[in-house]
Protein backbone atom coordinates (compact mmCIF):
# COMPACT_ATOMS: atom_id res chain seq x y z
CA UNK A 1 0.00 0.00 0.00
CA UNK A 2 1.11 3.27 -0.98
CA UNK A 3 1.90 5.89 2.17
CA UNK A 4 1.63 9.03 2.83
CA UNK A 5 1.68 11.48 5.56
CA UNK A 6 -2.29 12.45 4.49
CA UNK A 7 -2.75 8.29 4.18
CA UNK A 8 -0.92 7.72 7.06
CA UNK A 9 -3.32 9.99 8.92
CA UNK A 10 -6.49 8.48 7.14
CA UNK A 11 -5.61 4.80 8.08
CA UNK A 12 -5.58 5.98 11.43
CA UNK A 13 -8.70 7.59 12.01
CA UNK A 14 -10.25 5.10 9.07
CA UNK A 15 -8.74 2.28 8.92
CA UNK A 16 -8.05 0.17 6.41
CA UNK A 17 -10.52 -1.11 3.86
CA UNK A 18 -10.66 -5.08 3.12
CA UNK A 19 -11.01 -6.30 -0.28
CA UNK A 20 -14.19 -8.21 -0.44
CA UNK A 21 -12.94 -10.59 -3.76
CA UNK A 22 -9.95 -11.76 -1.92
CA UNK A 23 -10.53 -10.55 2.23
CA UNK A 24 -7.55 -9.23 2.47
CA UNK A 25 -6.31 -5.02 2.83
CA UNK A 26 -6.10 -3.51 -0.40
CA UNK A 27 -3.53 -2.87 -2.80
CA UNK A 28 -3.43 0.62 -2.52
CA UNK A 29 -5.45 3.98 -1.21
CA UNK A 30 -5.30 7.05 -1.87
CA UNK A 31 -7.55 9.91 -0.29
CA UNK A 32 -7.91 14.13 -1.47
CA UNK A 33 -10.15 16.43 -0.37
CA UNK A 34 -12.15 18.12 -3.41
CA UNK A 35 -12.11 21.70 -1.71
CA UNK A 36 -14.68 23.07 -4.75
CA UNK A 37 -16.88 20.15 -3.67
CA UNK A 38 -16.71 20.33 0.06
CA UNK A 39 -15.81 16.40 0.15
CA UNK A 40 -13.16 13.55 0.43
CA UNK A 41 -12.60 11.46 -2.29
CA UNK A 42 -11.48 7.97 -1.32
CA UNK A 43 -9.65 5.45 -3.91
CA UNK A 44 -9.32 2.06 -3.36
CA UNK A 45 -6.91 -0.20 -6.21
CA UNK A 46 -7.04 -4.24 -5.51
CA UNK A 47 -6.58 -6.94 -8.52
CA UNK A 48 -5.81 -4.18 -10.70
CA UNK A 49 -9.51 -2.07 -10.21
CA UNK A 50 -10.02 0.86 -8.68
CA UNK A 51 -13.26 1.98 -6.49
CA UNK A 52 -14.26 4.88 -5.51
CA UNK A 53 -16.08 7.03 -2.41
CA UNK A 54 -16.83 10.49 -1.73
CA UNK A 55 -18.21 11.57 1.64
CA UNK A 56 -19.25 15.54 2.08
CA UNK A 57 -18.23 17.57 4.56
CA UNK A 58 -21.95 17.27 6.36
CA UNK A 59 -21.49 13.67 6.09
CA UNK A 60 -18.33 13.82 8.32
CA UNK A 61 -19.44 16.62 10.58
CA UNK A 62 -21.92 15.08 11.48
CA UNK A 63 -20.92 11.14 11.66
CA UNK A 64 -19.26 9.79 15.52
CA UNK A 65 -16.82 7.81 13.58
CA UNK A 66 -16.34 6.43 9.97
CA UNK A 67 -14.52 3.22 9.64
CA UNK A 68 -13.78 1.78 6.23
CA UNK A 69 -15.74 -1.12 5.14
CA UNK A 70 -15.42 -3.38 2.36
CA UNK A 71 -14.00 -2.88 -1.46
CA UNK A 72 -15.29 -4.08 -4.21
CA UNK A 73 -18.22 -6.32 -2.44
CA UNK A 74 -20.48 -5.10 -5.94
CA UNK A 75 -18.60 -7.60 -7.94
CA UNK A 76 -18.93 -10.33 -5.53
CA UNK A 77 -21.68 -12.78 -7.57
CA UNK A 78 -25.31 -12.15 -5.91
CA UNK A 79 -27.54 -15.10 -5.26
CA UNK A 80 -30.41 -15.46 -7.83
CA UNK A 81 -33.82 -15.44 -6.17
CA UNK A 82 -36.02 -18.11 -8.04
CA UNK A 83 -39.86 -17.85 -8.92
CA UNK A 84 -41.95 -20.15 -7.21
Amino acid sequence: MKISAQNKFDLALHGVPLCAICNTPVERMESEYDINQYQKRFRVYCHGQMEEALLNDMDIWNADSIRMGQAFIDKLPQPQLENT
